[in-house]
This record gives structure tokens, sequence and C-alpha cells, in this order.
């Protein structure tokens, strides 16, 4: 599942996302838009933005592995 797939299923909006987790809004913004890979945030940033959308970090990262 990639980010954008998680938050849009969570309901949330990158700033919502943003408040919730502590991850700043254009770090995830970088990421929904490709500019930046999943597997490269921090492993903090990384936890934060799964335990705000309710997911198991692995989802993240597997997906953006394939």
């Amino acid at each position: 599942m990639t980010l954008n797939e998680a938050r849009l299923a969570a309901g949330l909006t990158q700033l919502q996302l943003a408040e919730i987790s502590g991850v700043n809004p254009r770090q995830i913004r970088r990421v929904e838009l490709g500019e930046a890979e999943v597997g490269n945030l921090t492993a903090k940033n990384l936890f934060l933005l799964a335990d705000a959308l309710h997911i198991d970090p692995r989802e993240l990262i597997e997906k953006a592995e394939v």
C-alpha cells in the first residue's frame, strides 16, 4: 500500500496526517509525488506515519520495494 493509498483510506488530508503524525507535511507531499521514497524516510518518521494511519510500517515499505 502506498502512503497516498493509506492516507486516503484513513480519510485524511496530507495536512491532517502531518498534524497527527508530527511528520513535516512537505515530506509527506514529496513521498506521495514520488520525489522521495518511503524507504528513505527515517525510521522515526516511518513509524510515526504508520501509527497515525493504524497500519504496520511494513505495509508501506513492502509496496515501495515491489
